[in-house]
């Protein structure tokens, strides 16, 4: 699930507030902030 929610936020099809509805059901917090820490393109 890491991949898919890290792909949809560098194509900026989600924003950091949906990134972080997944955490901690789908991706652990940790996971959101590198996510968060990937530029979008």
């Amino acid at each position: 699930m890491y991949a898919f929610i890290l792909s949809m936020w560098v194509a900026k099809k989600i924003i950091e507030g949906k990134v972080r509805s997944y955490s901690p059901k789908f991706i652990s917090p940790e996971e959101a902030d590198l996510v968060l820490a990937t530029p979008q393109l």
